[in-house]
């Protein structure tokens, strides 16, 4: 009996010490996927999104500004209730692009606001915003932005096509609403664009502020290799 007690215990050991491992090692890994589902959501239709405008002859523009892009803001879903009450219906991810072309992981954004929404009968809209300088991506980044007041913004719908000139000036924003396929008029003057802390803390595990995540790159996310693709456009401008 004794023998058996022993043997029992000798086959139990490695299996607690694995047990005792995974737990010490549990809190500093990822974010498991049912805890991260809601924002995994959003970067995963953030890619839809912006292959489906690429494809799309209504947003044949948007190739020009993402060229010229130093961030993006993709938005799958806003909803027009958000824009007077908030809620899930205006969140998306925010990346910005490094002096070597590659995009960063995604922040978690919001836009909110009560001075502006959906033209008329247009209830929800898939929305892209594109900083085109480093001012105002940083501002967007370190304090938020209020579109009209703290950064020029216009539609993306006109105004340049292929190639431009170094010398070109453009807006610090410029904006792309997509209802089905087709370009949504609607203007973004007095939108408000805000960190979402609690949806990065859920994706990342633990509190990273915009800054680290989209200018040092203190983190990386593996989920995002889709969205960073769809994002990269042939020829861009260093």
């Amino acid at each position: 009996m004794r023998r058996k007690v022993v043997s029992l215990l000798a086959l139990l050991a490695p299996l607690a010490l694995a047990a005792a491992l995974t737990g010490c090692y549990g809190a500093h890994s990822a974010p498991t996927p049912e805890s991260s589902q809601y924002e995994q959501g959003l970067v995963d239709k953030a890619a839809l999104v912006v292959r489906g405008m690429r494809q799309t002859p209504q947003f044949k523009h948007i190739e020009v500004y993402l060229r010229h892009a130093k961030g993006v803001l993709v938005l799958p879903s806003v909803i027009k209730g958000a824009f007077i009450y908030g809620g899930q219906g205006g969140n998306g991810v925010l990346l910005a692009r490094g002096a070597d072309g590659a995009w960063s992981s995604p922040a978690f954004y919001t836009l909110g606001g009560g001075s502006f929404g959906l033209q008329i009968g247009v209830q929800e809209a898939a929305i892209v915003l594109v900083f085109m300088n480093d001012k105002a991506l940083k501002s967007a980044i370190d304090s938020g932005l209020t579109l009209g007041v703290d950064a020029t913004a216009a539609a993306g719908t006109a105004g340049i096509t292929g190639e431009v000139a170094s010398t070109h000036v453009f807006k610090d924003v410029y904006y792309f609403a997509d209802v089905g396929g087709l370009f949504a008029g609607l203007s973004l003057e007095g939108g408000v664009i805000h960190v979402r802390e609690g949806l990065n803390k859920a994706y990342y595990g633990q509190i990273y502020t915009p800054r680290q995540i989209v200018l040092e790159h203190k983190v990386e996310a593996r989920g995002a290799t889709m969205l960073k693709e769809a994002l990269t456009v042939p020829g861009r401008v260093k």
